[in-house]
């Protein structure tokens, strides 16, 4: 059985942790080791993670200041001993048979990267939606059409947490697994996947992660110069996609589009000139 690193960046998730610890531990893969990496919270989410590493031995708690997700992430990686790295969030949980789909997809495929499908549970309205839309398939695909499955309006999106990768996928020249870039804190999932080995991916549309969308997440709330990185990961984005057909380059500028539309209307309904003003010139990109 191979060995699986999950890495979990946690910042005050403290009333959704038992409820993923508890999904985590439905998982049928035992040879799994479990880094939790807490980003300064304020309530008590450490002491709960403390808890989760007395009660099982699988788990590694490790603890920095809040410099974002990507550091929160970094740190994991720089202990992660698995022959597959995979990721989560301390405040969504999952399907029963997530992980072992996503090893099985894998190493049936022989592909660098497994990735399922996903539901939305949107937390003020109660409503659940999911991606990919429609009744699609499994699918091997190169590194164009793990590109374009994962921008299309309707296919699986670039966030980590359905998605699992071989070790030799991420790792960099120096033999050290890659790190993300610390200073984007949205959309900081895809410049990383395109900046990583990734050759060949394998898709299945089944919806094993439960993704809830709340708005205290990180892309919600005042719109601060956190959040407006995501241009910065989108124009590289862009770029990594230099040398793929030109309608998956349209798809990233599309993205890159869209951001600049969605940041403009949060600047616009929370009343925030200066923004507003700063955005302006970004619809003319592209």
């Amino acid at each position: 059985m191979r060995r699986v690193s999950l890495i979990i960046p946690v910042c005050n998730a403290e009333k959704f942790l038992p409820a993923f610890w508890k999904s985590l531990k439905a998982q049928d893969w035992d040879n799994l080791q479990i880094i939790f990496s807490e980003d300064s919270s304020s309530d008590g989410s450490l002491a709960m993670l403390r808890q989760f590493a007395e009660e099982d031995l699988r788990v590694t708690v490790l603890t920095g200041e809040n410099f974002g997700v990507s550091t929160a992430r970094n740190r994991a990686l720089a202990v992660a001993d698995g022959d597959y790295i995979g990721f989560s969030d301390g405040d969504d949980t999952m399907e029963p048979g997530w992980l072992r789909s996503l090893v099985s997809a894998l190493e049936e495929s022989g592909a660098d990267m497994a990735c399922c499908g996903f539901s939305r549970y949107y937390e003020n309205s109660g409503v659940t939606d999911g991606l990919p839309t429609g009744h699609g398939q499994r699918e091997t695909v190169d590194r164009a059409g793990m590109v374009r499955l994962m921008l299309r309006p309707d296919g699986y999106t670039t966030v980590m947490w359905n998605k699992l990768f071989t070790r030799q996928a991420l790792t960099g020249p120096d033999g050290a697994l890659l790190r993300f870039d610390e200073s984007l804190h949205i959309v900081e999932d895809g410049e990383y996947i395109l900046r990583s080995g990734v050759q060949r991916a394998v898709f299945f549309p089944e919806r094993l992660y439960r993704y809830v969308v709340r708005d205290t997440g990180a892309m919600y709330g005042r719109l601060t110069d956190r959040k407006l990185t995501e241009l910065d990961a989108r124009k590289k984005i862009v770029a990594l996609t230099g040398d793929l057909p030109g309608e998956v380059q349209d798809l990233a500028k599309m993205k890159y589009q869209k951001g600049v539309r969605d940041l403009m209307f949060h600047a616009v309904i929370t009343g925030d000139g200066k923004k507003v003003r700063h955005l302006l010139p970004e619809l003319g990109t592209w």
